[in-house]
């Protein structure tokens, strides 16, 4: 794994705010009825490649259930994100480095190696060493205010981060 002297790194998804606006331009807005089941959303929604982000905080509130169902079908090569992403990303390196692919591929992530209590997994962490999967690690501010930017379709939003050669922050 090649640790970085400074804050310069890859971003995993297209910055563009106006890619964005067309890709929400041409999405239908008419009102459907959207129950399904989680294997269902799953199936319809996420696919090799696509980046996801989960809510929650440590292991509260997150989406267990959907995160079990993306192992279940074991997509390959997934971007992903997340705050205090700890309990969910350890759940999804367990499509790394068990012989069924690789289900994650890069991951942006502020405080990923958290739960104190227990600390961080055997397997998640051979996954995160082997170099097997891109990391770029975020202050949860900053992650914020990369989510907030894509929301609002812009291309960047100004904030004070702790580099201070980061002028703006693209989501």
């Amino acid at each position: 794994m090649d640790i970085l002297s400074q804050g310069d790194g890859v971003l995993f998804t297209d910055p563009s705010a106006n890619h964005a606006r067309q890709y929400f331009a041409g999405k239908p807005r008419a009102l459907v009825d959207k129950l399904t089941t989680v294997a269902e959303a799953v199936r319809r929604l996420v696919h090799d490649g696509d980046y996801l982000a989960t809510g929650g905080f440590g292991a509260d509130r997150i989406p267990t259930a959907v995160v079990h169902e993306i192992l279940r079908q074991n997509p390959q090569d997934l971007g992903f994100a997340g705050h205090t992403a700890t309990h969910d990303f350890q759940l999804l390196c367990a499509g790394n480095l068990t012989g069924r692919g690789q289900l994650l591929k890069r991951v942006d992530v502020a405080y990923i190696i958290g739960l104190e209590a227990r600390g961080l997994s055997a397997h998640a962490r051979r996954v995160i060493e082997s170099g097997q999967v891109a990391c770029t690690e975020w202050t949860n501010y900053i992650l914020a205010v990369r989510f907030k930017a894509a929301a609002m379709g812009v291309p960047f939003l100004l904030a004070c981060a702790i580099d201070a050669r980061h002028r703006h922050v693209s989501p």
